[in-house]
C-alpha cells in the first residue's frame, strides 16, 4: 500500500508540474504555436474559438485574412473567408477602406451558415459590381452598429452608403446582453457575474490551453439534440430562439425574459440609431435600413408589425431607403402556406434565410439601391 501511495503520489507531481510547465510555455508561446498551425486548425470543425475574437471596442469581430474550409452547417459544411479588415468576404481578398455599400446586422447579415456568394450581400455584390463591404456578425445589435460603424470611420474607412440590417433579435440582444458607454465602447452587462475579466485574461494569455479547453468541450457535447426532430416536418425551434421572437406579437409589455419593456427598450434602441445617423450624415454617408421577418412572425404576428412599424417611422426624414421585406414573405405565404414559405426560404428548426431567402433579399435590394 505504502508502494502504491508512493507511486500516485509521484504520478501526481508529475502531472501538476507538467501542468505548469504547459502553461508556462503556453503563456510565452501560445499565440506563436496557434499561428504556426493555423492551416492545420483552419481544416479542423473547431476553428470558431481562434476566429471569432474579441474587440476592446465594439465587442467582437472575425479575424482578418481568414479561409476557414470546414465551418459546420445546418447541411454539412461551408466555406467562410474574410478579407484584410476582418469582414466575410470571398476568400483571398484584399481591399483598401473605401466601400460604395456597406452592410450590417448580426448572423442573417453575416451570412451563416452558407458562402458568401449565396449571401444578399454577395449576390449584391457580384450582380452590381459595387464594392461592397459586410460589416455584420453573429450576435450584433444597435449598440454594436453604432460602435463599430463610428470606430471605422474614425479608423479611416469611407463608405458612400450604409445599409443596416434590423434584425428580429435586436431588441433581445441590444437590451439583455450589451451595455455602451459615452465613448461608444461596448461591453456585456453583468461582466462581473459573468466573470469575463477573467474569462478574458485566460483567453488572452493562454491561448493554446483555451482553444483546446474548447475543443474538448465541443466534441464532448456535440451529440443529437432529439428533442428537436418532429416527425410532421413542422419547425421545432429553440426556447431562446422562440424567447427572442415573440416580443413583436406580444400583448404585454414586459416579456419574461427581456430586461426590460417593450417600449423603454425601443427607445433605448431608437437613441442609438439616431446617434448613428447623426455619426453617418456628419461624414457625408448615406444611410438605409432594412426589416425582415422570422419564421415567426409569418407564423404569429401581422405584415404590419410592431417591428415594421417603430423602423419606418424611425427612417422619416433619416434614411435614403427604408426596405421592408415583410410583404414579400406575406405574398409569398398567402399564395401557398406557411409551412411551404418557411421550408422554401428557411432552414429546418432555424429562423436563418437559406440561399433562396437570401435571394429574395438580394434581388430587392438591387432594385432598390441601384435604381
Amino acid at each position: 500500500e505504502m508502494l502504491l501511495f508512493k507511486n500516485l503520489y509521484l504520478i501526481l507531481r508529475i502531472l501538476i508540474v507538467s501542468f505548469f510547465l504547459f502553461l508556462i510555455i503556453d503563456f510565452f508561446f501560445g499565440k506563436k504555436i496557434l499561428n504556426h498551425f493555423d492551416t492545420f486548425f483552419s481544416k479542423s470543425q473547431f476553428y470558431e474559438r481562434l476566429i471569432r475574437i474579441d474587440h476592446p471596442i465594439y465587442h467582437h469581430t472575425l479575424r482578418g485574412n481568414v479561409k476557414y474550409s470546414n465551418n459546420v452547417s445546418f447541411i454539412g459544411t461551408y466555406e467562410l473567408c474574410t478579407n484584410n479588415h476582418g469582414f466575410k468576404s470571398k476568400c483571398n481578398s484584399i481591399d483598401d477602406k473605401h466601400y460604395d455599400f456597406a452592410f450590417i446586422g448580426d448572423s442573417f447579415t453575416e451570412g451563416t451558415p452558407i458562402e458568401y456568394d449565396d449571401t444578399f450581400v454577395g449576390i449584391f455584390s457580384n450582380k452590381t459590381n459595387y464594392k461592397t463591404a459586410n460589416l455584420g456578425i453573429v450576435s450584433y445589435s444597435p449598440k454594436i452598429y453604432l460602435s463599430k460603424i463610428n470606430y471605422l470611420i474614425n479608423q479611416g474607412f469611407k463608405f458612400d452608403h450604409v445599409v443596416i440590417f434590423m434584425d428580429i433579435s435586436d431588441f433581445y440582444d441590444d437590451t439583455n446582453f450589451y451595455s455602451i458607454d459615452k465613448n461608444l465602447v461596448v461591453t456585456e452587462k453583468y461582466s462581473e457575474q459573468k466573470n469575463l475579466k477573467r474569462r478574458k485574461f485566460l483567453r488572452r494569455n493562454f491561448p493554446l490551453t483555451n482553444f483546446y479547453m474548447f475543443v474538448i468541450k465541443k466534441y464532448k457535447f456535440k451529440k443529437p439534440n432529439l428533442s428537436r426532430i418532429n416527425e410532421n416536418n413542422l419547425p421545432n425551434f429553440t426556447e431562446k430562439v422562440n424567447l427572442k421572437a415573440n416580443w413583436t406579437y406580444s400583448k404585454n409589455d414586459k416579456i419574461n425574459g427581456y430586461d426590460l419593456g417593450i417600449n423603454e427598450g425601443h427607445k433605448i434602441m431608437v437613441d442609438q440609431m439616431i446617434k448613428l445617423y447623426q455619426i453617418l450624415n456628419i461624414n457625408n454617408v448615406k444611410m438605409s435600413l432594412a426589416v425582415y421577418p422570422w419564421p415567426h412572425q409569418l407564423n404569429y404576428d401581422v405584415e404590419k408589425s410592431i417591428h415594421v412599424t417603430i423602423w419606418q417611422d424611425f427612417c422619416k426624414n433619416r434614411c435614403e431607403n427604408f426596405i421592408n421585406y415583410f410583404p414579400i414573405f406575406f405574398k409569398e405565404m398567402s399564395k401557398s402556406s406557411y409551412i411551404e414559405t418557411y421550408k422554401k426560404y428557411y432552414f429546418k428548426n432555424d429562423p436563418h434565410f437559406n440561399k433562396y431567402g437570401h435571394e429574395i433579399l438580394a434581388n430587392k435590394l438591387i432594385d432598390t439601391l441601384t435604381k
